[in-house]
């Protein structure tokens, strides 16, 4: 049996002189784990027969799949009691195995280690011919690493590597060697870590090699370090990467008295990446050796590393040294300045900029900059605005122009100067009727005439609007809003008949819907309480295939009922192996690279979807519903009426009993939770932003910590449990809920506020608005959190159109 002798010893090691209780009672009958599980080939001493326990309902098979659903979801705590109950009722060896594999697992997640370690030396003792055992042997690599047990950590996870081989071999093999590392066996590291490199692909094979040098230099072979960090250094395209080996070289030459080579390395830093911390340490290297450096150099990679002050005396001495220069200085010493609040002294530096250093490549950025400051931190809307129409009337022909006019009709509408606003925004059609930006602007000048209760100049706009429209959307916008106009100046008639062109003009679009809720008198955003959450998409696939096979011709004996040939493919492989070991980031991005790489391929698309939609990755099978839909040349304006398959993936239930207890706690509809999670992100329950965000309702970890303290769940938070779907859920309609709260019961403020925080600029956007819905979305000035609002409200209508009655 492989490995035997070394686990015992480390369940002895392990143990700790201290006896364990029973983690999945009454598994063993009173027995302890040196007795085999009923079902295990090994033979067991003689025991008293325990009265049989009668099969319970559902079947253990059965309960052992929903426990891994549960797994997924992030309830860990129902995993475990169903991987339990699943142990008890199994009557053969293999079902028993992944029971206690599970049990394993949900214990290990809950951070029981030592109930995690005793269920999985069970299944690689007593069951030695199961196909558990690897999964078993990872995740007793997981329990010992957590423990700081590492010498049994490293043999768990060779374990793995034995009895599931060529599969996840690069990832095991780099897990065993952090384990020897972090056990002081360099040389043992290394070998894991080349190991790996010799299957390892793409960016894995930089960082294995990286680790390979670190153990070099870790155990001072600092020949083989250093030919390896420049192997490194001339291999990589990434500028942190090449700062990094600039300074880990220079470090080794200096331990070797090479002071020369050492300074050269920290200088090529300095003046080639500094945009890299490990740049900045490489400064404070060279200057504490007395090492001139460029003060351009210095001012750079101070900036970058956030040492504002430093960057400032240093773009100081360069400038008063250096007359004839470029912007660059201005430019960067402009946004320490910044950085450090010193908002006066930035425009300065930006003015000389743009009046010494036309053309110069921090020009626009400096004007941009200026006006930004001016009005962001200042406060000084009308002044900011000048600037912006200073500039296009200096420079009409730039092609910023369009763009700065925009913003410029922009801050006039903050400085309160609504007239202005209306005349700038309209001034973009007739100058720059190319920018992307301009149709935008001449509906921002009907909106703004509407709120000066200027309703026929509006009603005006927006009929030019109207004209002008290329999009079935902008149609029904132009048509609502000048049923609106015409609503408020009392012509109802004419309203009714402008909202009756809004409804047919863009079917399930956001001024489509309003415009039919106002026919029928309806409040705004009436969601019907008539709804039926049941699909049969087994039913509904065999409906989809038909179509299909006939919309692209496939032959006869084409099978669609699995992977085909991807099922051998090595990504599919490995995606679907660290799936079973709750790596389900890491398969998301394989499974990515795969849908990127058939997205042309119709059979593949579906038959991948079919798979990653059994597994529960949700975006996959959204994206991969809608590659098909068009490869199948299916319009915008049909999408919906496409099989119901495919409708119901892009706008699942995902979550469903989630959802719905979620929806019952915080009392909002079910569709508008479904459609908010689906803007956030596609369902998929281990989503992260640039900015931090995490999970199905993306929500940053200190919010999350502050709403499990009001909550008091999930116990012991981390920003972890942001991916569990379970906790996330919870959370985020929890904080929505407050939101709601916050602005009088108004969804749709609740909505912008979960995108864009409840300040001073989400209250000043609701008192502009008042109870009007329409306004209120078009007066956000934020672009990403209008759209995000419509976006949902959209999704929202959708969901009524697939489910409702």
């Amino acid at each position: 049996m492989l490995r035997r002798v070394c686990l015992l010893t480390a369940l002895l090691v392990f143990s700790f002189a201290c006896t364990f209780t029973n983690p999945i009672a009454p598994p063993f009958a009173g027995e302890g784990v040196s007795s085999p599980p009923e079902g295990s080939s090994k033979s067991p001493t003689p025991q008293p027969t325990a009265t049989p326990t009668p099969l319970p309902t559902p079947l253990p098979a059965v309960r052992i799949e929903q426990a891994d659903r549960y797994i997924f979801y992030g309830d860990y705590e129902r995993a475990l009691q169903e991987y339990q109950i699943a142990y008890e009722g199994a009557a053969d060896s293999e079902t028993r195995a992944a029971a206690l594999v599970g049990v394993g697992h949900a214990n290990y997640l809950l951070r029981k280690y030592q109930e995690a370690t005793q269920a999985l030396i069970t299944v690689i003792e007593y069951y030695p011919d199961s196909s558990h055992r690897a999964n078993a042997a990872f995740f007793l690599g997981q329990c010992f690493s957590a423990l700081g047990n590492h010498q049994q950590a490293a043999e768990a996870y060779g374990n793995y590597a034995s009895l599931k081989p060529g599969v996840l071999d690069a990832y095991v093999l780099e897990l065993r060697g952090d384990e020897f590392a972090a056990m002081g066996d360099l040389q043992k590291a290394i070998e894991a870590y080349e190991a790996a490199k010799l299957v390892a692909s793409g960016a894995a094979q930089i960082g294995l090699q990286i680790k390979v040098a670190n153990q070099y230099a870790a155990l001072g072979d600092n020949e083989n370090a250093l030919r390896r960090y420049m192997d490194i250094y001339q291999n990589t395209t990434d500028d942190y990467t090449k700062a990094q080996m600039d300074l880990l070289m220079g470090r080794i030459y200096l331990a070797l008295g090479e002071a020369d080579q050492a300074y050269a390395r920290f200088m090529d830093a300095v003046e080639n990446y500094p945009k890299a911390y490990d740049s900045y340490s490489a400064l404070v290297a060279l200057v504490e050796a007395g090492v001139p450096v460029d003060d351009i150099d210095r001012g750079l990679v101070n900036y970058f590393a956030r040492q504002y002050g430093l960057a400032i005396d240093a773009f100081k001495r360069y400038l008063d040294a250096t007359p004839v220069h470029d912007g660059t200085a201005h430019y960067y010493k402009g946004l320490a300045h910044q950085a450090i609040g010193d908002y006066e002294s930035a425009i300065v530096e930006w003015n000389a900029l743009i009046q010494d250093h036309a053309g110069d490549r921090f020009w626009i950025d400096a004007w941009e900059d200026k006006v930004f400051t001016l009005w962001f931190h200042l406060q000084r809307y009308q002044s900011a605005a000048n600037e912006l129409l200073q500039f296009v009337s200096l420079y009409p022909t730039a092609d910023q122009a369009g763009s700065f006019l925009y913003q410029a009709g922009r801050l006039l509408e903050r400085a309160g100067n609504l007239a202005d606003a209306a005349a700038t925004w309209e001034r973009m059609i007739t100058e720059y009727p190319a920018d992307s930006l301009s149709y935008r602007g001449l509906f921002l000048a009907g909106v703004t005439r509407y709120r000066l209760m200027e309703y026929g100049p509006a009603q005006i706009i927006f009929q030019r609007a109207l004209v002008l429209a290329t999009e079935t959307g902008d149609s029904a916008a132009a048509y609502y809003w000048i049923a609106k106009t015409l609503d408020a100046q009392g012509d109802i008639a004419n309203a009714r008949s402008y909202w009756e062109k809004a409804a047919q003009a863009d079917p399930m679009g956001y001024y489509s819907e309003r415009a039919a809720e106002a026919l029928e008198g309806k409040k705004p955003f009436s969601l019907t309480e008539k709804y039926n959450l049941t699909v049969d998409l087994d039913e509904e696939r065999k409906q989809a295939e038909s179509w299909f096979r006939s919309t692209f011709v496939l032959e006869a004996n084409t099978d669609l009922s699995g992977l085909g040939a991807l099922a051998s493919d090595r990504r599919v492989l490995a995606a679907d192996a660290l799936w079973e070991l709750g790596m389900y980031r890491e398969a998301d991005a394989l499974f990515d690279q795969l849908r990127e790489e058939i997205k042309g391929d119709p059979v593949n698309c579906y038959r991948l979807l079919n798979h990653v939609l059994e597994l529960g990755f949700y975006r996959q099978a959204i994206l991969l519903s809608r590659q098909i839909l068009d490869l199948a040349q299916v319009g915008e304006n049909r999408l919906l009426a496409a099989p119901l398959y495919f409708n119901h993936i892009r706008f699942g239930l995902y979550y469903k009993d989630m959802v719905l207890d979620a929806a019952k706690r915080e009392n909002f509809h079910p569709f508008l939770l479904f459609a908010l999670i689906r803007q956030e992100s596609f369902f998929d329950g281990f989503a992260g932003s640039v900015a931090g965000a995490r999970g199905v309702m993306q929500i940053m970890p200190a919010t999350g910590q502050d709403i499990a303290s009001k909550l008091g769940y999930p116990a012991n938070f981390t920003a972890d449990d942001l991916d569990r779907p379970n906790v996330s859920i919870r959370l985020g309609v929890y904080y929505l809920a407050q939101q709601r709260t916050i602005f009088g019961g108004n969804v749709y403020k609740a909505l912008a506020a979960y995108n864009a925080g409840a300040g001073r600029e989400m209250q000043e956007w609701s008192d502009i608005a008042g109870d009007d819905p329409d306004l209120f979305l078009e007066v956000i000035r934020y672009a990403e959190t209008r759209r995000y609002v419509q976006q949902i409200v959209e999704f929202a209508y959708i969901y009524q159109h697939l489910y409702g009655n």
